[in-house]
């Protein structure tokens, strides 16, 4: 409902056009201003059509004519004497600004709001233009103003609460939500987080990354509506151009990027209005590159593109600028990002962050990467996200040690790590014990949604304890070993029904390996060695030879039979893993997958799972066959011949018997 009559705009271009349309919906009376009848004629041809397509899809309470009627287009700024508010949507420029709100400051009532909707200029120095610093606030609206549901509300140095109040109660009433900017900085919230993201993709393409593999980084691994290369293109290059050419003019250092701007507008690469920005378009109507999912994106670090906004929002945090609600409600309303740059901090975890930053600061020498003294702090007070319960936000947190086995609740999901580091995590009894009873847990508590198992140190698993099978006396002792310690971990994987997700860190040998073939998702840091080498000691791997070469490929064959090494891209090749991906980003890539995971349903991903684990067994009686011919090698010759020269580092000498 209007709380006053009269809306004044000042420009009717993109964003004036739009805004005075928001306006006109709620029931105000808009003037609406340009100096130009064509701009504005094409302004109001603009907003019929904008109306009729709301008419058509059933988003508007009254008809287009009755919206128009209250629509009043004119060149002469003396039409807004009696206006209540003024929303200037001027070209970008200082002085043309300045200019304006100079002449209306005269004209209009002396209760009469100043509001810009600029998203560069300082407010308080529009403000100085006027007699009215205290009826003076920036209302930055997002584009395009019809459809984005959020607004930015900037105080001024001078701006009053009374003023403040009564913008609040103007957002509401044309149906935006907003976020509160308590001081007057440049780029204020919103694209002074955009001013941290936009120009790292900018510099990804300058540093010879593809443009499709950047914006398909964003898009399909951070779940951003738009790559940012792609964006810039529709927004326009020369707009950002401006924005930055406006931030040097008054004395801020120049960005990184600023020089691949200059450059792209002097080449007339402005985006799709110019038919060439960072992509090539055949139509100045909006139409949208063809960005893929592929394996290069995952060459790219998203914390390339998150950990300057976090460092920037802790910035805003720490100057009392916004609060940590506010940046996340303006990057997700505002800028339709899943979720805020400090939630995206706490999955990630701050020290995955702060790390980044430290080396792109020691690699760049750019203060531009200098991490903020608030992240500092957090991390030296041990809040690092949700694998510590806290950062910016508190979370549920868990921690609980089986044996040699760390299980940890992390909010919504479970961690497993095998901590046998100095045995490169080999399975002994207390392992296969500690992983069945973590997994069991992880299956129990209703909250959980996905399951992450890693290893620590520089293995992942290097397979079953030689030692332990050294002491394997009889077939007996075998038998017993399989039924009460390796059956009830097996057991419980083939019919588990949450996502598993492996992060294989460095080795996986043997049963380390074998293991993958139950786990739904595996992610292999580049570094990662596998091999199946329980051949080449006289016995055999059960889960390979049987489930595996059913389930996953026949060509786990050959490395079973020649005990081979292979390198994470062949594993990949072979379907054991899914994903390969740059060491230090094997950590935040399990968060992202867990991500995903979790947008499932439970009772889908339930169903999926148990659907996939009935093809997984119907090879459960050659994994019996397996497991029994594992009990006959175990009493061979070869066998104990194997295990003792693996024990005294020689060469073993089999005999066939």
């Amino acid at each position: 409902m209007p709380i006053f009559s009269k809306v004044g705009v000042i420009g009717a271009g993109t964003m004036g056009h739009g805004i005075a349309e928001v306006a006109a919906i709620a029931g105000y009376q808009v003037y609406l201003n340009d100096v130009s009848q064509d701009i504005l004629n094409n302004g109001i041809s603009k907003i019929n059509w904008s109306l009729q397509k709301l008419k058509e899809s059933g988003k508007l309470k009254e008809s287009p004519e009755i919206i128009m009627s209250r629509m009043n287009p004119t060149t002469n700024l003396r039409d807004f004497m009696d206006v209540d508010y003024v929303i200037e949507a001027a070209v970008e420029n200082s002085e043309v600004k300045k200019k304006v709100f100079s002449e209306l400051d005269n004209i209009v009532k002396s209760s009469t709001i100043f509001a810009t909707n600029t998203s560069t200029i300082p407010i308080s120095s529009l403000a100085e233009s006027t007699r009215r610093q205290d009826k003076f606030i920036g209302l930055h609206f997002m584009n395009p103003p019809v459809l984005m549901p959020l607004v930015e509300i900037i105080m001024g140095n001078k701006t009053s609460q009374e003023t403040l109040e009564i913008t609040v109660q103007f957002a509401k009433s044309i149906g935006k939500d907003y976020v509160i900017v308590k001081k007057d900085v440049p780029g204020f919230l919103i694209n002074r987080i955009n001013g941290r993201t936009f120009p790292e993709a900018i510099l990804l393409y300058d540093e010879g990354h593809q443009k499709e593999d950047i914006d398909a980084m964003a898009r399909f691994r951070l779940g951003m509506p738009m790559g940012f290369l792609e964006l810039l293109d529709f927004t326009g290059i020369d707009i950002s151009y401006n924005a930055a050419l406006e931030a040097v003019k008054r004395g801020e250092k120049e960005p990184p990027h600023f020089k691949v701007l200059k450059k792209m507008v002097d080449e007339k690469r402005l985006g799709v209005k110019s038919g060439r920005g960072f992509y090539t378009y055949t139509s100045k109507v909006y139409e949208r590159p063809k960005i893929l999912p592929n394996d290069n994106m995952y060459s790219l670090n998203p914390l390339r593109i998150i950990a300057p906004a976090v460092n920037e929002a802790a910035w805003l945090i720490r100057n009392e600028i916004s609060s940590p609600q506010d940046i996340e409600k303006g990057m997700v309303k505002g800028m339709g990002w899943p979720q805020g740059p400090l939630t995206f901090a706490d999955k990630f975890g701050i020290d995955n962050i702060m790390n980044f930053l430290e080396q792109r600061y020691h690699e760049t020498g750019n203060d531009y990467y200098q991490p903020d003294p608030l992240l500092k702090e957090m991390i030296e007070k041990g809040k690092i996200g949700v694998k510590s319960g806290e950062g910016f936000f508190k979370w549920n947190y868990e921690r609980v040690d089986l044996g040699p086995v760390r299980y940890e609740k992390l909010h919504d999901y479970a961690k497993i790590t095998m901590r046998r580091a100095d045995k490169l995590n080999a399975l002994n009894e207390a392992m296969w014990t500690g992983l069945a009873q973590a997994f069991n847990k992880a299956k129990e508590d209703r909250e959980v949604r996905a399951v992450i198992i890693t290893g620590e140190g520089r293995a992942f698993c290097a397979g079953d304890d030689i030692e332990m099978m050294h002491y394997w006396e009889n077939t007996a002792s075998v038998i017993e070993w399989s039924q009460k310690v390796s059956s009830p971990l097996i057991d419980t994987l083939s019919n588990y029904t949450k996502p598993v997700i492996a992060e294989v860190n460095g080795l996986a040998f043997g049963g380390g390996m074998e293991l993958l073939i139950l786990f739904d998702i595996v992610i292999a840091s580049e570094d990662a060695m596998f091999a199946i080498p329980e051949g080449l000691i006289g016995a055999l791997p059960p889960l390979a030879s049987s489930v595996g070469v059913g389930f996953v490929s026949r060509k786990i064959a050959r490395y079973a039979l020649t005990g081979e090494w292979m390198s994470a891209r062949q594993a990949k090749e072979l379907g054991l893993v899914d994903i390969v991906i740059p060491p230090d980003q094997l950590e935040i890539t399990g968060v992202e997958i867990v991500e995903k995971a979790k947008r499932v349903p439970p009772l889908s991903a339930m169903s999926i799972k148990k659907t996939i684990n009935s093809i997984r067994n119907t090879y459960l009686d050659k994994l019996q066959m397996a497991s029994q011919e594992l009990v006959l090698l175990s009493t061979t010759e070869d066998f104990k011949e194997g295990m003792k020269a693996f024990i005294e580092r020689r060469q073993p000498k089999y005999k066939g018997k």
